[in-house]
């Protein structure tokens, strides 16, 4: 704040016009209006107490210019110039000019010509947060009414031109020849024209008809009346359906339902397909959100599909369902304890009933894992609650594992000292672990899911694991670690076979008799069986690193880091007859016998004691090499570290205790990443021994019978690559804007977004798999091969061409093909999608929409399949 300089004049008192003022206008004393309105003589006035007469406003206004403040007494007008600002409450003003008269509260504002006569500093008016850009406008404090002209606002997600707008005492606006549009433009390239039009802030804008206009020209599209939502954030509302035609069901409406949007924490959208044929789906999805405790989603499809004939004999409807929901706490609403979910299942039909045309058609597998965990504060207890599924569709295999408990005890060292008095002795290391956990699974079909033979064939048991070891440090270079580890499992349902040697006489429908010479009874009962096992293993290993530098222009160095271990495993042979684990039992009137055991069932929980003893020692040799390279980036060293193998692991065994066999598959695995963009594994199993004409492993090693040290048991090699170039930065405050416009599109529909300051991205990814021997033939290979690639690139600045495709090397054949191409028409979007491949999904949709979620709606959509005889 600054003091006004005063001097003389013959009716007015007017500050210096080369110091910019501050000034504060507060509650006025009567000695504005003591000397007569002729009186040349002035008054001298502090700038910051104002005085006013009888003043109606209860608040303070707050106020300042660049260049000058000019006080005239006699009229009781003020005048601001060049960079006024005003702040009354939460009303705030900036302009070039500004002009208050006393005796009516109207202040008024309007734009200052620079030298050129363009009018700069136009009136911009807040408002609780809102913004109003216009060439002039008109204020009462008394009233707190005023006038707007030529104005520009944001309301909500949109953009509002008035010729004229006034505002009431309750803060509603009124609006002359109103323009609504998404566009953030000056000029926008469309809109809704309207008359008359009635705003209340933060809830809803009113129009009478209204008439669409696209690039200035007037279109036949009319609407008698308009209702656009005006409110920040999410908004209730209907959502049209999507109209089209299908070669199998026939015209369509899809999509179309209500989003009601409950409260700020809680929204609901429930959406529906609905098909001339008599095919229909149902959609219903949640999202919830609770600031510092959880988030998630809920969303569950029905599909019911009418036959294409429904008078062809065995001709029924399909159903098919999907269910989604996912859910994460915030760590900070529980420390010690967390819940999350990742929930998705549906039938093996649903894509191809509800009409998926993209890539998750090639989804074959599905998870799901719902958990819960808690952690007691100052002890080593754990527990822990899962529930797991998995499904595959095309074997239509279902995997089901009910809620699992787990109770775990983190690694405890009972004899370690309290306080450290110096170095650790040996025993101090000694510490253990344990866990139990108990659950039930089954495995089915999902056609049989929830039906009587499902429910017989869960299986279930409970597993506790002790572990004890007590690590060491010799040399300061190996490190030893002697373990032992025990295993109990427990099972509750019991097989028990038994041949019965009774001839029985079947009788057949044509008079003849079947005659079976005994036959082999299995009966299951529940029972309680405790299966142990138990092993000792001592591991060593130890580090060493090899620098090796270059004196080369590129190559500076490279460095080699050597990690080798070896362990020695041991445990019996759990599968002899004193454990009791396994039986024989005869299985025909020859006398075959067959091993088995009783607790068979549990086989899929937890399994059963390994046979076989085992004296094993194993080794696995780690690598990892990286180098250091030339880099014109570092103005210092000129150098950089890159990777060049991340792993490069050999690993293999030997188990001196088996009767045969004893040499262990050996397995390499390589990991690189050969750039920032590219990076690769490779992974193979060679196996010593040859096998029979079933593909079995037999005790002769493969160089006795192929004279080759070792075969090929599987491999896989798999190539990953992504690129793009440099994103073009905006470089003018429009383009800024625009960027800030659209990530508003981007969080509305990722998916749907290309961002055309990247001119061009390109991802590829290659896969190998190679399996060698089947029981038919150990000689076959199994190949699977393909790759996968997507990309866009800009034809033009606006013109954008993307493509989602890949190759099936071994039945020869491209894999789901989608061609988009894209113009970017600033707040339209005009697309062109092309389904090529397969031909059985293949379709062609173009369509042209608003950007804007607001008016998402407001588009033109055609879609046509191939197989139809029109475009």
């Amino acid at each position: 704040m600054g003091q006004a300089q005063v001097s003389q004049a013959s009716d007015s008192l007017q500050a210096d016009s080369l110091s910019a003022q501050t000034g504060v206008i507060a509650q006025i004393p009567d000695s504005l209006t003591a000397s007569p309105p002729n009186d040349s003589s002035s008054l001298l006035v502090d700038s910051l107490s104002l005085p006013l007469a009888d003043s109606e406003i209860k608040d303070e206004v707050k106020y300042k210019a660049e260049d000058s403040i000019v006080y005239d007494l006699d009229a009781r007008k003020m005048y601001l110039y060049s960079g006024a600002k005003m702040d009354y409450t939460t009303i705030g003003l900036e302009s070039g000019f500004v002009e208050f008269d006393w005796n009516t509260y109207i202040m008024s504002a309007r734009g200052n010509p620079d030298s050129t006569g363009t009018i700069v500093e136009n009136p911009i008016f807040t408002e609780g947060g809102k913004e109003y850009r216009a060439e002039r406008m008109i204020y009462n404090f008394k009233t707190k009414k005023g006038k707007v002209f030529q104005v520009i606002t944001e309301e909500g997600d949109a953009f509002l031109h008035s010729e004229a707008v006034k505002r009431t005492d309750d803060s509603s606006w009124y609006g002359f020849k109103a323009k609504y549009t998404t566009c953030n433009l000056e000029h926008p390239h469309f809109y809704f024209r309207a008359k008359k039009l009635k705003v209340v802030p933060e809830k809803v804008m009113v129009t009478g008809p209204a008439n669409l206009v696209v690039g200035d020209i007037p279109t036949p599209l009319f609407i008698p009346f308009g209702l656009f939502p005006a409110k920040q954030g999410r908004r209730s509302g209907i959502i049209p359906p999507k109209p089209g035609s299908d070669i199998q069901n026939g015209f369509f409406l899809r999509e179309g339902g209500y989003f009601w949007a409950v409260n700020d924490y809680l929204s609901l959208k429930l959406t529906g397909d609905v098909f001339t044929n008599g095919t229909f789906g149902i959609n219903t999805a949640a999202q919830y959100n609770l600031r510092y405790k959880f988030s998630g989603s809920l969303g569950m499809t029905y599909y019911r599909t009418r036959p294409s004939d429904p008078d062809l004999p065995g001709a029924r409807a399909r159903n098919a369902f999907s269910i989604r929901w996912t859910h994460s706490q915030s760590p900070k609403a529980r420390p010690n304890s967390s819940f999350s979910a990742n929930v998705n299942a549906q039938t093996s039909t649903f894509y191809t009933d509800s009409r998926v045309t993209d890539a998750r058609l090639l989804q074959t597998q599905f998870q799901s894992a719902v958990s819960w965990s808690r952690v007691l504060p100052g002890t080593p207890l754990s527990f822990n609650i899962n529930f797991n599924h998995s499904q595959n569709l095309l074997s239509r295999n279902l995997n089901i594992q009910f809620p699992v408990f787990r109770m775990n005890v983190t690694r405890y060292a009972p004899f370690k000292a309290k306080v450290n008095t110096g170095k650790p002795r040996w025993f101090e290391n000694i510490g253990f672990t344990y866990a139990l956990e108990a659950k039930a699974l089954v495995n089915t079909f999902d056609s049989l899911f929830l039906k009587p033979q499902t429910l017989n064939a869960i299986r279930y048991g409970i597993n506790q694991n002790l572990n004890l070891d007590a690590p060491l440090v010799l040399f300061k270079y190996l490190n030893i670690n002697p373990s032992f580890n025990y295993q109990e499992r427990w099972y509750f349902q019991r097989v028990n076979k038994v041949w019965n040697p009774d001839t029985l006489f079947i009788p057949s429908p044509d008079g003849s008799i079947d005659t079976i010479y005994g036959r082999l009874a299995t009966d299951t009962s529940f029972a309680f069986g405790g299966l142990r096992n138990f092993g000792a293993s001592l591991s060593l290993s130890t580090k060493a690193v090899g620098i090796f530098n270059f004196k080369g222009k590129y190559l500076k160095g490279i460095r080699h880091i050597f990690t080798p271990s070896v362990s020695a495993n041991w445990n019996p042979d759990f599968s002899s007859e004193r454990w009791g684990y396994y039986r024989t039992v005869q299985t025909n009137a020859a006398g075959a016998t067959q091993r088995y055991s009783p607790w068979e069932l549990g086989n899929q929980v937890y399994g059963l004691p390994g046979g076989g003893r085992v004296g094993a020692l194993r080794f696995n040799l780690a690598n990892n090499f990286d180098m250091k390279v030339f880099s014109a980036k570092d103005t210092v060293n000129q150098e950089r570290k890159v990777g060049f193998i991340d792993r490069l692991n050999f690993s293999g065994g030997y188990n001196f205790a088996a009767d045969s066999l004893r040499l262990e598959p050996f397995s390499l695995l390589a990991t690189s990443r050969i750039s920032d963009n590219i990076n690769f594994a490779f992974n193979a199993v060679f196996d010593p021994y040859a096998t029979d004409s079933l593909n079995r492993k037999i005790n002769r090693f493969y160089w006795q019978t192929n004279r080759k040290l070792l075969r090929l048991s599987s491999a896989g090699f798999a190539l990953n690559a992504v690129f793009q170039s440099k994103a073009k930065a905006p470089n003018t405050a429009a383009q800024t804007k625009g960027v800030q416009y659209m990530s508003d599109y981007v969080s509305y529909d990722p998916n749907d977004y290309y961002d055309f300051n990247i001119p061009w991205t390109f991802s590829f990814n290659y896969n190998l798999n190679i399996q060698r021997g089947t029981s038919f033939n150990p000689d076959t290979i199994l190949i699977v091969q393909g790759m996968r690639f997507t990309g866009d690139f800009n034809l033009t600045p606006k013109w954008k061409l993307a493509f989602d495709s890949g190759f099936d090397f071994v039945t020869k054949r491209p894999s789901l093909t989608n061609v988009r191409v894209i113009r970017d028409l600033h707040c339209w979007e005009l697309n062109f999608n092309w389904t090529a491949y397969p031909l059985t999904s293949q379709q062609f949709m173009i369509e042209l929409k608003i950007k804007s979620p607001v008016l998402q709606d407001l588009k033109l959509t055609r879609r046509r399949s191939l197989l139809q005889n029109t475009f």
